[in-house]
């Protein structure tokens, strides 16, 4: 008896572990302001890990720079639990991360043998048509000239034009179908000017034209708020 015990003790302690760990940012009511800027307030949920475990949370920009902060060591249940710098210290703690706007941020929980992630793009660069159409830039290049452009919500396979106006000049980037989803997407490169300014992506579509200013260059740089953890 007390080798089947056992063996279904072991099966189940496997089961449970088998799930892959979960990193995802939950959002708190209300925000902070400081300055001027929005501090956005979240917290990170981890599920699923590892049972006494070490991990390390890593904080990564759009530019890849990692900025290592708290310690944290993975429960019974499979939740991390704060490694306190200080045993004696009991007020709250924050990691605040400023944020341009577009910009996707990268949370990694690493350990000495794993890492797990999760990504969220606080300050979205974002515009809706009056058709609805969804359009969203996202911040890629070190010196504000590469975005990544994606549209949403348009017709299957409908034929559109895109041209990005910048510096008084307007040239055509793409003609081409949209794909079975209704979605594009698209690389934008601008040119590498210290001063940069406003740009215009134009979607043209038979139904309207859609104009999306934003941008680009040393104003694309500028931090606009961050995100406000609570570290526990």
């Amino acid at each position: 008896m007390r080798l089947g015990f056992f063996v279904v003790t072991l099966i189940l302690i496997r089961g449970i572990w088998a799930t892959e760990p979960e990193l995802h940012c939950e959002k708190n009511w209300g925000e902070r302001t400081w300055e001027g800027m929005k501090f956005h307030r979240y917290h990170l949920r981890a599920e699923h890990f590892p049972p006494n475990k070490k991990y390390r949370l890593v904080v990564e920009s759009f530019d890849g720079i990692r900025t290592e902060t708290f310690n944290y060591v993975s429960n019974k249940k499979g939740h991390l639990i704060l490694i306190r710098p200080d045993e004696d210290y009991k007020d709250e703690i924050y990691a605040i991360c400023p944020a341009k706007r577009g910009e996707r941020l990268t949370f990694w929980m690493k350990s000495e043998d794993d890492a797990y992630c999760t990504q969220l793009v606080p300050f979205p660069l974002e515009m809706r048509s009056k058709k609805g159409i969804k359009l969203n830039l996202e911040l890629r290049g070190e010196k504000g000239d590469k975005f990544l452009l994606s549209a949403e919500e348009l017709e299957t396979y409908e034929e559109i034009e895109l041209f990005l106006a910048v510096q008084g000049n307007q040239v055509l980037l793409k003609k081409e179908e949209v794909n079975e989803y209704g979605e594009l997407t698209a690389l934008i490169g601008l040119p590498v000017d210290p001063h940069g300014g406003e740009a215009k992506l134009i979607l043209k579509r038979k139904k309207e034209q859609i104009v999306f200013p934003f941008q680009w260059g040393t104003p694309a740089l500028k931090i606009v708020g961050a995100c406000c953890f609570e570290i526990k």
